[in-house]
């Protein structure tokens, strides 16, 4: 007989003797490990009850399936408890799609305005009439001035105004109305600006945008005025010669005709002016550039 230990046997293998306090062994000879409530003995003994139970693991109901409704959920019965003890499920069945949650958007947190830096004080703008009801005051007071010639009545009408933006249309106006009643009136015209621009009621800015808008209707004006291109020179020289234009805007009122002969005709009535004087002579040698780019124009 082969004892524990010897001959490759090992304890609790089958075959190998029981030693006192080994576990039991069951109907295999392998060994059961025994609890505390097992009594001491035999393990066969002892599990001898349970081996003798009839099994219902594996038996079947005796139902007729085919009698039970369709639906019932008969052909359950006798299944494995792992797949479930019938009980309704957790979460109903639907045959349609899922409803989608609704994620309603976190509100953003307000970020506070930023302040706004006040706006600066515009200067106030002259008052703004109506272009036609100017032009009516305007006509009117160049006749009055023309007729009676005096000049302080003429400032205070054309103060009264109030419309230092519409200064270069009066000096276009009255240069057309001038030009327009004959030779005669250039002197009184020539006097009028003079003494405006002496008192600070036009400056050189006004003077040469009025020049600039006369200069730009002359094509028309000199088909029924044949003498105002060479009147308007005249005009031109003798404001320069007085300080209230700069001989470099000579170039830009050429530029606003479009006929070479008017051009011409102003542009020698300039330099014939200024020859004349001393004064003019001296603006003529200091400004050759600019009589170059005059005399580009009229060819």
């Amino acid at each position: 007989m082969n004892r524990p230990g010897t001959g490759g046997m090992m304890p609790g293998m089958p075959g190998s003797r029981k030693m006192p306090g080994m576990p039991g062994l069951d109907n295999d000879n392998w060994e059961v490990a025994r609890s505390k409530s097992m009594p001491r003995g035999d393990s066969i003994r002892n599990q001898g009850p349970l081996l003798n139970k009839p099994s219902t693991v594996h038996k079947t109901s005796s139902i007729n399936t085919r009698l039970l409704p369709q639906g019932s959920g008969a052909g359950l019965i006798g299944k494995s408890a792992l797949l479930g003890t019938g009980a309704p499920p957790s979460r109903p069945l639907s045959f349609g799609p899922e409803p989608t949650p609704q994620i309603t958007p976190s509100p953003k947190p307000l970020s506070a305005a930023p302040a706004l830096a006040p706006a600066p004080d515009k200067p106030a703008s002259a008052p703004k009439g109506n272009s036609a009801e100017l032009k009516k005051k305007t006509i009117a007071l160049l006749e009055e001035y023309f007729s009676i010639r005096i000049l302080d009545e003429a400032q205070q009408c054309i103060e009264e105004l109030q419309n230092r933006g519409y200064y270069p249309e009066i000096v276009k106006e009255a240069v057309n109305l001038a030009l327009d009643k004959g030779t005669n009136f250039v002197d009184p015209l020539v006097r009028l600006l003079e003494h405006l621009y002496t008192k600070k009621i036009f400056k050189t800015q006004d003077l040469e945008s009025g020049c600039l808008l006369y200069g730009a209707l002359l094509d028309d004006i000199g088909i029924d005025l044949p003498k105002a291109p060479t009147q308007f020179g005249e005009i031109i020289a003798r404001l320069t010669l007085l300080g209230a234009l700069r001989f470099e805007v000579m170039e830009e009122i050429l530029k606003k005709m479009e006929d070479t002969m008017y051009r011409k005709a102003v542009f020698d009535a300039v330099k014939k002016t200024l020859e004349a004087n001393p004064s003019g002579q001296t603006i003529l040698g200091s400004h050759a550039a600019v009589i170059d780019a005059c005399n580009s124009l009229l060819e």
